[in-house]
């Protein structure tokens, strides 16, 4: 009888967990539609090249600026993709 509680209760945790995961896959903010945002970094010879965090840091930028400025779709929940 306790083995079939201890599974019992296994195959609910199992059932739980991965309802809260598609819950949160589901409500994550993600990007929608076709935004490309373009940017260049003018150096000097001697000057040290941009890291990938510098880069990645520029891009985020200049997507919240195009965002911002409205020529890009705002990232939105997963979910409401599934509706439209």
């Amino acid at each position: 009888m306790t083995v079939a509680v201890l599974l019992l209760a296994l195959a609910s945790l199992t059932v739980i967990a991965a309802a809260v995961s598609f819950v949160f896959w589901g409500t994550r903010p993600v990007p929608h539609g076709e935004c490309v945002v373009a940017f260049s970094r003018i150096t000097t010879g001697d000057s040290e090249p941009a890291t990938g965090r510098e880069l990645e840091e520029i891009a985020h930028r200049e997507y919240a600026k195009a965002v911002a400025e409205g020529r890009c779709e705002g990232p939105s929940p997963r979910w409401r993709g599934w509706f439209d």
